[in-house]
């Protein structure tokens, strides 16, 4: 881009630039796709995007019926595999996913995880043994990891940052369904009809989806792929496996001995080869330079921090709501409605703040504050506080909940180059799952150790029995368990809080992301392209050659416009003119 051309644009220059942004403007959809596929398109990636959302919490809720049908004798010590399979593929493959996006484009790759999920789901329904159910959990993890990830890889590169910002307002509502819907479906559908029908349910949905998706979603072919590499992605699957597991072993067994040591020396030691492998690769799977970029650096930290102290506190809460204020688990969810509200408000205000201001900074501090104050809030609320004023302290957390890891994913994805979206969204999503999971064992042993010190004298000193044999307590044990979950609870509460208040040193830390100036820096080069043909085609030709090169650009379905996040490869200009058509112009 040269300063001098534009500020020495003349009136046929100007009129050139007006008759071709004109001409652009009849065709505002992305890549030139009609209103009705940007339409199928939305509405398939919010139903894939409430599909993600709910699969990982809507089987805790089925624990019974599953157990009871395919091992009644072991099952209930087996269960909890079928969400750590899930959780283990879902978070390993979070990386290749990114590689695998900038290598051949995210269409592809979309559709490739929806269509494994699919397959997953459909193996769950028909499985004949819990050993079946676990190995083909681990198989929809897989697709399932995917989902949201490449949902919102997908939406990056169709929208750039400013109109994607105020595009966020269903993600939130998405986002709130699932806090809702995930307790209230599960144990309802599987004892009414079947636990199958847990699973059967996404196959319907997710093969309109995938149909939907492959007939409406036009994206560029990438010009050039990279290599993926295969050493590096195993190495970062086996750390990521054996860190759970570790992570899973220390739930189980509340301290740093027997089987927990190996999965974390293991863990480390892959860890390590990993990082080595990325210094060493070519083409690294995680290039290690995006931790000296000053926006993602504190935003995957943030973003461990959050999932860590935020997105692990809903399933806390609904025990909390259950064991101490005696709500059954087929009506918790009307209970965190508050909660939901919150997350809903705090969507439909920072997509349209940052719009406005086109500053991103403000709106992480404000939610990263108020997730801190909300959490403190509730630690010193849940012991003897009256209902709606922990009402009013779960909008708040749900307004932190809502805000601070999806607006710092948002800076890291608007702040990241055309070529490495994928790695950034994934990798952030990765520093948030790995956040979540590890937070909800943490924070579970803060929860025991409380709970044990307290309700020593009830006989009951594990909180993951207490529900089961509160009823058959005197009232004054009944009493003293409850009074000790909470208590509990509150103690897990204010540490959360405590490393909330990292995350808000984080965001204060982090650089500004001005998505105005992201978008005038992404109109340059078609300004600089114009100009070089002004003196040499008069309006009218201008805008027709627009219109020509709306219809005849290469992408991975038909032919939609190249757009300015991806000014390289076969289908568009570079950004010095580069490329086919840039040739063909010059050549003219």
């Amino acid at each position: 881009m040269s300063t001098d051309v534009t500020a020495e644009t003349t009136p046929a220059e100007t009129e050139t630039k007006t008759a071709t942004k004109a001409a652009k403007e009849k065709k505002p959809n992305p890549y030139g796709m009609s209103d009705i596929k940007v339409l199928v398109f939305m509405v398939c990636a919010m139903a894939i995007m409430t599909l993600a959302l709910l699969d990982g919490s809507i089987i805790s809720s089925a624990v019974l019926p599953i157990v009871r049908d395919l091992d009644p004798a072991h099952g209930i010590d087996r269960f909890p595999w079928l969400i750590t399979a899930y959780l283990l593929a879902a978070t390993a493959a979070q990386p290749l996913y990114g590689r695998l996006s900038d290598s051949y484009g995210p269409r592809r790759i979309y559709l490739a995880a929806l269509g494994t999920f699919l397959a997953g789901s459909a193996l769950c329904a028909t499985a004949h043994s819990l050993t079946q159910l676990i190995a083909f959990r681990a198989v929809q993890g897989l697709g399932g990891g995917g989902l949201m990830s490449m949902t919102l890889i997908v939406i990056a590169t169709l929208y750039p940052p400013k109109s994607r910002a105020g595009r966020s307002n269903a993600g939130g509502a998405l986002i709130a369904a699932g806090i809702i819907a995930g307790p209230m479906i599960g144990g309802p559908l599987s004892e009414n009809l079947s636990w199958r029908w847990i699973f059967l349910f996404n196959v319907p949905v997710a093969g309109l989806a995938l149909v939907g998706v492959a007939w409406a979603l036009r994206l560029p072919v990438k010009g050039t792929r990279q290599k993926v590499d295969i050493l590096g992605s195993v190495l970062i699957a086996a750390a990521t496996c054996a860190l759970l597991l570790g992570v899973k072993a220390y739930g189980e067994h509340k301290s740093f001995s027997g089987p927990v040591l190996p999965y974390f020396y293991g863990g480390v030691l892959m860890a390590g080869a990993f990082v080595t492998r990325q210094l060493k690769a070519a083409d690294p799977l995680m290039p290690l330079t995006l931790f000296k970029d000053k926006v993602f650096r504190p935003a995957a930290i943030l973003q461990f921090v959050g999932g860590f102290a935020l997105l692990s506190l809903p399933v806390f809460f609904i025990n909390y709501l259950n064991i101490v204020r005696g709500v059954s688990l087929d009506a918790v969810g009307l209970h965190l409605i508050p909660l939901a509200v919150g997350v809903v408000l705090v969507f439909l205000g920072w997509g349209k703040i940052i719009t406005r201001t086109g500053k991103c900074k403000a709106v992480l501090v404000t939610t990263t504050a108020t997730a801190a104050a909300a959490v403190a809030g509730l630690g010193f609320a849940v012991t003897d506080a009256p209902v709606w004023e922990l009402d009013v302290l779960l909008l708040l957390l749900g307004v932190g909940l809502g805000g601070v890891t999806s607006i710092a994913l948002f800076m890291t994805q608007s702040a990241a180059s055309a070529d490495q979206l994928g790695v950034v969204t994934t990798t952030s999503r990765f520093a948030t799952m790995l956040g979540t999971t590890i937070g909800g064992t943490v924070l579970g042993a803060v929860l025991s150790e409380s709970f044990a010190s307290a309700a020593g004298a009830s006989g009951i000193k594990d909180p993951d029995t207490a529900a089961a044999q509160l009823a058959g307590l005197d009232a004054a044990r009944r009493h003293l368990v409850t009074d000790a979950f909470a208590h509990a609870t509150s103690t897990l509460l204010l540490v959360a809080a405590g490393l909330l208040l990292l995350a808000l040193a984080t965001a204060l830390l982090m650089k500004e992301v001005d998505v105005n100036a992201l978008a005038e820096k992404s109109e340059d080069p078609a300004v600089d392209r114009s100009a070089d043909t002004a003196t040499q085609e008069p309006a009218e030709e201008a805008a027709r050659q627009s219109e020509e090169d709306d219809d005849h650009a290469r992408t991975d379905a038909e032919h939609p416009l190249p757009h300015p996040l991806h000014p390289h490869g076969a289908a568009g200009l570079g950004a010095d003119g580069s490329g086919p058509r840039g040739d063909r112009r010059r050549a003219a």
